[in-house]
């Protein structure tokens, strides 16, 4: 549990103020008052003579605060979740104050959010842990977004990296990111494209390493994605998705997968479904469909079991990227249900639970 670890006060005080601007930042239209840190501050003088105390003390004297500025569920406030990889000083590749945060949708999402925390602790597990598949190597990250771990490899010494994705506004926002930020043109290419098109019209190893982050759920066919993945990478693939359980937690038909699995059935090689609304904040998931008056996508949800099936089927062998360090609990998909829950949750709960997984593919090529 989270009140199990023990922090300074100093590093507590530094955390809280090192993020309180970018939220600042994000929540322009609401006021934080200085009562806020004025709380921090006398809850650390009257502890001044203590030299260490829980994390969940802490957080409790925030969360109070804050609510009295912020109507209760209005803003994650991430800040607050005093996890073990901040303490550890995660090396920060995007910082604070770089567009691809400060202009981030996502940041304040339960699952996976694009924040400070988060995002610096993904790039360092997936990417810069796995360097040597990295620096010096041509990439290919297919549905890049606005192109984060696309600039990110290119910090940790890529040659040149390729985006793709299917939504042209994200595109033209990823673009204008790196003309800012004034990345050398021959390092980089984004382009709007379908995966599968793109995919099967360029030639085998075309690419050293292939990224999959946060996009295997949202094809139709997971496995077909996979194998033309395999044709195109060289060397390495790095995915990072959401498994079988994720259907039983989101989603409007969650309560009732969640009273048709358990844990037993999520260890069967099978792959579940499950419908989402397919325009997001500020872009739209491809294939899409009409079905009852309304628009509709569908995700695609297979258990660690089948992917590992798949990976082997395509002659890749797998190892599975290990996000121990930066868990602050042990929990499963039950502790994820509700909204509460989530709200309360630690970005690596979704890790820790196995509701999201990460594996290195190694190709046969």
């Amino acid at each position: 549990m989270i009140s199990d670890y023990l922090f300074t006060i100093s590093s507590i005080d530094s955390h809280v103020r090192s993020n309180i601007n970018p939220i600042k930042k994000f929540t322009n239209s609401y006021r934080f008052p200085n009562t806020y840190i004025e709380n921090i501050d006398n809850f650390i003088e009257k502890n001044k003579s203590r030299q260490k105390i829980k994390s969940r003390q802490i957080q409790t004297v925030a969360l109070q605060t804050i609510y009295l500025v912020l109507t209760k569920g209005d803003l994650k406030i991430y800040f607050f979740k005093m996890s073990i990889n901040i303490m550890k000083k995660t090396p920060i590749i995007i910082k604070a104050e770089s567009p691809f945060l400060t202009t981030e949708t996502r940041s304040f999402r339960w699952a996976i959010p694009y924040n400070l925390e988060c995002l610096n602790a993904r790039i360092h597990n997936l990417l810069t842990c796995n360097q040597n598949y990295i620096k010096g190597k041509r990439i290919l990250d297919i549905g890049c977004h606005i192109g984060t771990f696309m600039y990110s490899a290119l910090e940790l010494g890529a040659e040149f990296v390729q985006g793709i994705d299917s939504e042209a506004q994200t595109i033209q926002r990823g673009k204008e990111l790196f003309q800012q930020l004034e990345v050398d043109k021959s390092r980089y290419n984004l382009q709007v494209e379908d995966a599968f098109y793109y995919l099967e019209n360029i030639e085998k190893g075309s690419f050293d390493t292939v990224f999959c982050l946060g996009t295997l759920y949202y094809m139709v066919e997971p496995y077909r994605l996979l194998k033309l993945i395999e044709k195109v990478a060289k060397e390495t693939v790095l995915i990072d998705t959401f498994t079988a359980a994720y259907a039983a937690i989101q989603g409007k038909d969650a309560p009732d997968v969640y009273s048709t699995i358990n844990e037993e059935t999520l260890k069967l090689s099978m792959l579940l479904t499950s419908l989402t609304q397919p325009n997001k904040k500020d872009y739209r998931l491809p294939y899409s469909f009409h079905y009852n008056e309304k628009d509709l996508s569908i995700i695609t949800l297979p258990t660690d079991t089948l992917l590992k099936i798949w990976f082997q089927s395509l002659g890749m062998s797998y190892a599975d990227i290990n996000w121990k360090e930066y868990q602050t609990r042990s929990c499963t998909y039950h502790d994820l249900l509700t909204p509460e829950q989530k709200k309360s949750s630690h970005w690596a709960d979704i890790y820790a639970s196995g509701v999201r997984t990460s594996y290195l593919l190694k190709t046969s090529s």
